[in-house]
């Protein structure tokens, strides 16, 4: 069971955004299109000009044809999802708000974004909206008190999917362990399988936790070594997310239900390619 106040809210919080927005399955059975984010690297830096004939994939082994590849062309709609629990106060506060207003500041016409903010409590401060400006003012208002419900926090930013055809970023931010949550590990990792939604993670200190939802998410982690790294890290996460490929097929000669596992390569030279491992028809 849920405990006392706290589980409470959270329910509330839950339905809230539940009924704000319109739940999308991404992939339902007799799926048509899978799409995938694909960041493709070498030494660290993206690799432009690929396209369609560039990448070889397999979907449960058996090799797709990719049908198109996009690349900095749809908009983003950004969930940052920031811890304000007790260990975040003071100057760490202080660069973590400069740090989500410098992301805001660098979004593009067309993007969106939403604040969601966990302690021991997850809060929805702004809904994903097209008027960022409206982030600003909440992340000045930012407090930092009581523990840590992380993964609830990412449960529900998993759920913000815009209804509009934009990619979805979730960008984590926390300085230590999850105190507070109600949700399970594995629940919170299932959540983020289904969800086909990418997830960076900036953090102050390493989190188990974290890196088995970047890998699950396809997802990076970029670990800060001072407070004054968070501007610059929140900065590259929304940078990387623009560079990334989307690759689009129809799946054909692979069962409909269940899991997909995928692998995606270059077909010719070597690279650093980061993508989720698969998705989930139910």
């Amino acid at each position: 069971m849920i405990p006392g106040a706290a589980g409470a809210a959270l329910a509330s919080m839950a339905t809230a955004i539940l009924l704000a927005q319109t739940p999308q399955t991404t992939f339902r059975t007799g799926v048509e299109v899978v799409e995938l984010d694909v960041s493709v690297t070498r030494g660290g830096r993206p690799v432009p000009g690929l396209d369609a004939a560039d990448f070889a994939l397999a979907d449960n082994g058996v090799t797709q044809d990719v049908q198109s590849v996009t690349l900095d062309r749809l908009p983003l709609s950004v969930v940052l999802a920031l811890d304000t629990s007790s260990s975040v106060s003071g100057d760490r506060l202080i660069h973590l708000v400069q740090a989500g207003q410098a992301l805001v500041a660098a979004l593009r016409d067309g993007d969106g974004a939403a604040l969601l903010t966990f302690s021991h409590a997850v809060q929805l401060r702004v809904p994903m909206t097209g008027a960022t400006g409206s982030i600003a003012p909440a992340l000045a208002g930012l407090r930092g008190s009581g523990g840590t419900a992380l993964r609830d926090a990412v449960h529900l930013a998993l759920e913000m999917r815009p209804r509009d055809h934009t990619r979805l970023l979730v960008l984590v931010f926390t300085d230590g362990e999850d105190t507070a949550s109600w949700l399970t590990e594995d629940a919170a990792l299932e959540t983020a399988r289904r969800a086909g939604v990418v997830v960076h993670a900036v953090t102050v200190g390493a989190d188990a936790f974290l890196t088995r939802l970047v890998d699950a998410s396809g997802g990076r982690t970029w670990s800060a070594t001072s407070d004054r790294q968070l501007q610059e890290l929140f900065t590259k996460a929304l940078e990387e997310m623009r560079a990334r490929y989307l690759l689009s097929y129809s799946p054909k000669g692979v069962r409909g239900t269940g899991w997909h596992q995928l692998k995606v390569r270059l077909r010719n030279g070597r690279a650093d390619i980061t993508a989720r491992p698969g998705y989930y028809v139910p």
